[in-house]
């Protein structure tokens, strides 16, 4: 069998979704061996050897249908077709924590075409608002160091151990800014439960921030793709118009 009619074979679509099929498969695996109490465990461990021998293959095969083996090898899909099938090598006792690897796996789901014209839309969305998003992590940093003093402030008389220093402080500020919450330490004085009212409703707007721009963008980019498409067919349309009145 020539290159060309393998690699036709394996991009194809049947390949292609029984591959997604076994990488789903094997993060499924990965979850249920995490308990070593489990009585099927050895049933695990026989599938992950039968996961990683098919990969093996397929990852061999792909570097043999490819015409610059090292440029594959060394792109961005070849190292994730490598991190599937590496850490299942780890057998040696002292290395065997390193197949806890194993979860990368999962980011072989973005191979499919669907997901890599997704992941490049994404990409070039965050490519366009790249400086907006440096300047939001810069005035994070900054709304974080000061949430940390004011909190530090109104409550270090009372509270000494959770916000003692504005380091300690700057784990109540993270949690309060995003909007998380956790609740293992939160305010007791009247005025520090002001300024947490406050720095809430700042962690409100901060975390809309990039949701916004980021929709923005990709709507943005899907009507520039559509008029794109319309176009083309409005060009195509006249051409097969023009060669009618020829004829």
């Amino acid at each position: 069998m020539n290159k060309q009619r393998l690699r036709a074979i394996i991009e194809g679509n049947i390949v292609s979704g029984i591959i997604q099929f076994l990488i789903l498969a094997s993060a499924v695996v990965f979850v249920l061996e995490s308990d070593s109490e489990d009585p099927h465990a050895p049933h695990f461990i026989l599938l992950d050897s039968v996961f990683f021998g098919l990969f093996s293959i397929e990852y061999i095969l792909r570097v043999y249908i490819e015409p610059r083996k090292r440029d594959f090898i060394f792109s961005f899909y070849g190292i994730i077709d490598l991190l599937a099938i590496l850490p299942s090598l780890f057998l040696v006792p002292g290395f065997r924590v390193l197949r806890i690897l194993r979860f990368l796996r999962i980011f072989r789901i973005f191979k499919a075409t669907r997901f890599i014209l997704a992941v490049d839309r994404l990409t070039e969305a965050l490519n366009e608002i790249r400086r907006e998003l440096l300047a939001l992590v810069i005035l994070s940093l900054m709304l974080v160091y000061l949430a940390a003093c004011g909190i530090h402030y109104f409550e270090r008389e009372q509270q000494p151990e959770e916000f003692g220093t504005i380091l300690d402080s700057m784990w109540w500020a993270i949690v309060t800014l995003t909007t998380v919450g956790y609740g293992d330490v939160y305010p007791i004085t009247p005025g520090g439960k002001i300024f947490t009212a406050l720095v809430t409703l700042v962690g409100v707007g901060l975390i809309a921030i990039p949701s916004g721009l980021l929709a923005s963008v990709l709507t943005e980019a899907r009507v520039e793709r559509k008029i794109e498409a319309e176009s083309e067919a409005n060009v195509d349309n006249e051409s097969t118009e023009g060669i009618d009145k020829q004829t």
